[in-house]
This record gives structure tokens, C-alpha cells and sequence, in this order.
């Protein structure tokens, strides 16, 4: 007959690992015990012998954690948006064309005359600027071509003068034509290259004056005959505008500002002191229309809530004055806007777990009527975004992890039980629950549907320490001098034997004399904890 004898088994191990591990320990004193890191997803007092505020936290690429000077800490938050620059999304100006043509307007059997005073024509080209209004362009790149051509049977000599294009030494351009005659007719053509020219343009024209001088041939004249005029400017980019810039949108991306510093939070509210601020830049001389309505901040109960004034306060709703420059500069024009619990509703929109920052700004350029705006090709509207949320909260989460396990190979389990032994430095209490999940990430139940649970009820095991001090946040750790127990009977064992994860979901409480219940995390906060299990099983022998 094959007897059976029960035997003792003593395991200190971390949840991790929670059965692979073997050794004897007694009940009464386990500070040798070794715990495996937490998981990398959320950070948990139960994995920890030593869990501080860094350990509690997720920062992500976007945050900072920073040490104040009283050792408290704040996270930080940045982000920086570029507007596109001006040139890539600015209206183009069009291709200009413009042809002419002039004659003496006379008949003349024969023209042999030498020094002859030169004609002179005068006009205006009309310059379309595709609805914008623009006082002067200085060029940075594009064509001009002007084009003589002449059927009179005389050598003829042309001096064109453009009083509105100014060439980069400050000289109104002036071109000169010279067409000899051969064969009935004279062409001849300039190109200028207009990098660095400057363009006037009164009324929307560039006004022109041609000279045209004759060296008689003996040739007749008619009136025919005509000098034909062709003046054309291409490709034409801009460095530098003046005008009148009125309701043009100026490109700037949305996105989003991710916040995971309680990435583990599934529910909950804290009361926190967030601050926010707007750095701009802006190197348009251009008055501005803002839109700063689209700012948005996500929660973890999957809640949005928008950004809004309070009373008396005007940023949100457009009546913030954005800086621009009024002189021309090569540095930009900056400004900051400060929202925090005062001017805004940040505080509410923070009293749930924020998980986001979603914004999308708007920006028109907006020239009243008797301005003279300017912008240049790289005129640009930066935003640096920096959100500071001082760890000076209250708590009222809760934080939730799986643990991957395996019972399969503990045979004969009569009962199994959990050991542990804390203390800590943070005037928070905690309220512990450890479920068991199947191969599909579900809850197992028992017959009755109930989900099976480590403790039987909530079961607090960490306890707030005192703050003694609230000025420099001194506290008088909590310990617990027993361990506290939980016990898996043979039943409960064989309904779980199966599962492949547990499930630790814990409760955060905080508890202060401060005002809206806030308290301070310092550095020198910590908890400190044993954790250990038992496991009773049968032997054959």
C-alpha cells in the first residue's frame, strides 16, 4: 500500500517566477528574498525589493523626469511644430506676357537722315499676381526676355528702360538693342537673369520707356511698318514680398503629444498642478489669425476633453494676439502663453488619467486694410509646446499587470500560500487583487461564474506612511512586522492548475492634510518588501 505524508515546502521567489524557484525559508523571516524585476510595460510594488518613483513610472520618448531642487520631482513634456515655409505652399505668380507694337506712322519714299532725335514710346505692362496684392517682389530666381523685332528696311538702335525693376547695385535696368538691317527685317533679344532684382509695382504694372533711333538707308518708309515690342518674365520665385496678405492659410500639421507616464493606469483620477506653455516664432511681418481651438486632451477612461478658457481669459477662442514682426529682421518675433488651472480648464481635463496631448493649430495670415505686410521665402511660424506636470498629486488609481506562470508541473498541491512583508516611504495605501487568466487572456471563473480571486476581498497591503514634514515631505515609514498571507486550497488550485497568466490589479489611495489632498513625490520615497510562497503537497513514500 503506497502511504502518503504531508511536508512543508517553503519557496521565496518574486510573482514572476512565482514556482521555479526552490529553497527552504522560514515563515517568520524572509529578508533574503530575492524578487525579479518588474514588468517593462507598467511598474508595481509587487515586484520590487525596492520600488522608488522612477520605478513607478513611464516616460517614453517624449518626457523627461526632472529633480527639483527639494528633491521633489515634475515630468516634462515637449514638442516642437514647424509651419511649412511660405515658399512651398504660398500662391504662385504667374508667368508673365506682354507684346506691343509701334510705328513711326508716316510714309517716306526715302529716309537717308543721320542724327535723326529717336522716337520714343512709353507704356505700362499690366503684372497679374493671381489675386494677391503686392507692392514689391525681390526676386530670388526667374527669367526675363525682352524681344525687339523691326521690319523697317533702316538699322535701328533701341534703349528699353523699366524704372519699376531695379537690378541688386540699385540701377533701374536698362537694356540696349541694336538691329542692323539685312534682308527686310531685325531681331535681337535680351535675357536677364533676375536673382537678387527688386520689382515695383505701382497699380499692379511695371511701367516702360523705349528710345528707338534710325540711321537712314535711303530706304523708303511706310506706315506700315511697325517695331514690335515683347516682354516677358518666367519662373519667377520671391525672397522677399510686400503687399497686403489677407485670409491665407498657413499649413501646420496635426498630431499628437503621447503622456505615458501612468501608462499602466485603467482607471482612476488624480488632482494634479499641470502647466502648459506656447513658445512661438514667427518670422512673418504679417498680422495673424490664430486658431489654437483644437487642442485636446485624452484620458484613460477613453474620455476627451477640449482645452478652454476660463472667465476672463481669451487664448482659446482666437483672441490671443500672435507676435509678428513689424520691421523687417532676421530674427523672428517670439512670444510665450501660459495656461495652467487659472486661465483654463487644464486641472479638470487632467482629473482623469491623461494618456495624450492632440492638437491641431490654425493660422491665416490677415492683413487689415492699411497694412504694408512682408514676408520672405522662408517665413516659418514655430511652436514649442512644454508641459510640466509636478508630481504633487492625489491618487485614486488603478494599475493592472499579467505575469506569465505555469503550474503544470507541481503535482499533488494540498494548498498554497503567499507571504508578504512590506514598508514604505510614500503616504499612499494600496489595496491589493491577484485574478488568474486562461490561454485567452480571460478570467477564470468558478462553477458559479464568480471570478477567482488570490484574496478573498480587497485586501490593503501596503499602508501610507505619515508625513511628518510637509515642507520637505519627511515621512515615517509603515511596516508590517507579520507577513500577509493568502492561501489557494487544493479545489481553488485544480480550478487554476491551467492558467497561464495571473493578473495583479492594485489600488492607489493617497492620504494627506495638504490642500485638494496632494501630496509631493520626493526621491528619497520608497517601498521596501519581502515576498514569498508556501507550498503544502503530498509525497509518496
Amino acid at each position: 500500500m503506497i502511504k502518503k505524508s504531508r511536508v512543508v515546502l517553503s519557496i521565496g521567489t518574486g510573482l514572476v517566477g512565482m514556482l521555479g524557484m526552490s529553497g527552504c525559508l522560514p515563515d517568520e523571516d524572509f529578508s533574503d528574498v530575492k524578487i525579479k524585476a518588474p514588468s517593462p510595460q507598467v511598474s508595481l510594488p509587487l515586484f520590487n525589493t525596492t520600488l522608488t518613483v522612477e520605478d513607478m513610472l513611464q516616460m517614453g520618448e517624449e518626457g523627461n523626469l526632472q529633480k527639483n531642487a527639494d528633491k521633489s520631482y515634475s515630468l516634462f513634456y515637449q514638442s516642437s511644430i514647424q509651419s511649412e515655409r511660405v515658399k512651398d505652399y504660398f500662391p504662385e505668380i504667374p508667368n508673365q506676357q506682354f507684346a506691343e507694337s509701334y510705328s513711326l506712322g508716316f510714309d517716306s519714299p526715302t529716309f537717308s537722315l543721320t542724327g535723326t532725335p529717336p522716337a520714343t514710346f512709353e507704356g505700362s505692362i499690366p503684372f497679374d499676381l493671381n489675386g494677391l496684392t503686392i507692392y514689391s517682389i525681390e526676386s530670388g530666381g526667374g527669367a526675363l526676355a525682352v524681344t525687339i523685332q523691326s521690319d523697317y528696311q533702316h538699322d535701328l538702335e533701341v534703349e528699353a528702360s523699366f524704372p519699376n525693376i531695379v537690378s541688386p547695385n540699385g540701377e533701374n535696368l536698362t537694356l540696349r538693342f541694336i538691329l542692323p538691317y539685312w534682308n527686310g527685317e531685325g531681331i535681337s533679344e535680351e535675357t536677364v537673369d533676375l536673382s537678387g532684382y527688386k520689382i515695383n509695382l505701382e497699380d499692379s504694372e511695371i511701367d516702360f520707356d523705349l528710345r528707338v533711333s534710325i540711321a537712314g538707308t535711303g530706304q523708303p518708309i511706310s506706315s506700315s511698318d511697325e517695331l514690335s515690342f515683347d516682354f516677358a518674365i518666367n519662373d519667377l520665385e520671391f525672397k522677399y514680398l510686400s503687399g497686403n496678405f489677407t485670409d491665407i492659410q498657413v499649413p501646420v500639421g496635426t498630431d499628437t503629444l503621447r503622456i505615458p507616464a501612468f501608462s499602466g493606469v485603467v482607471d482612476g483620477t488624480i488632482a494634479t498642478n499641470p502647466n502648459m506653455s506656447f513658445s512661438f516664432s514667427n518670422s512673418f511681418g504679417v498680422p495673424i489669425s490664430p486658431d489654437f481651438s483644437r487642442l485636446y486632451i485624452e484620458r484613460v477612461d477613453k474620455t476627451v476633453v477640449r482645452l478652454q478658457d476660463e472667465d476672463g481669459f481669451n487664448f482659446f477662442e482666437g483672441g490671443f494676439t500672435f507676435p509678428y514682426l513689424k520691421e523687417r529682421s532676421i530674427e523672428p518675433k517670439v512670444d510665450t502663453y501660459q495656461i495652467n488651472g487659472e486661465t483654463s480648464n487644464i486641472d479638470e481635463a487632467f482629473s482623469n488619467i491623461p494618456t495624450a496631448l492632440a492638437y491641431g493649430f490654425g493660422f491665416r495670415l490677415n492683413s487689415s486694410e492699411i497694412d504694408t505686410s512682408f514676408i520672405s521665402d522662408e517665413s516659418q511660424i514655430g511652436i514649442d509646446l512644454n508641459l510640466e506636470v509636478p508630481l504633487e498629486a492625489g491618487f485614486d488609481i488603478v494599475l493592472e499587470d499579467s505575469i506569465e506562470v505555469s503550474f503544470s508541473e507541481l503535482e499533488d498541491v494540498e494548498e498554497l500560500k503567499l507571504l508578504l512583508k512590506t514598508e514604505n516611504d510614500f503616504p499612499i495605501n494600496a489595496n491589493l487583487q491577484v485574478y488568474f487568466l486562461d490561454s485567452e487572456g480571460n478570467i477564470i471563473e468558478n462553477a458559479d461564474g464568480e471570478q477567482i480571486r488570490l484574496f478573498e476581498g480587497e485586501d490593503k497591503f501596503l499602508v501610507a506612511a505619515e508625513v511628518v514634514n510637509t515642507a520637505t515631505g519627511e515621512t515615517v515609514p509603515a511596516n508590517t512586522d507579520l507577513p500577509t498571507t493568502a492561501t489557494i486550497d487544493r479545489d481553488k488550485f485544480e480550478k487554476v492548475r491551467d492558467a497561464s497568466h495571473i493578473l495583479v490589479r492594485a489600488q492607489f489611495n493617497s492620504v494627506s492634510d495638504v490642500s485638494n489632498n496632494r501630496i509631493k513625490l520626493y526621491s528619497f520615497y520608497s517601498i521596501r518588501f519581502s515576498l514569498a510562497t508556501q507550498i503544502k503537497a503530498s509525497i509518496d513514500s
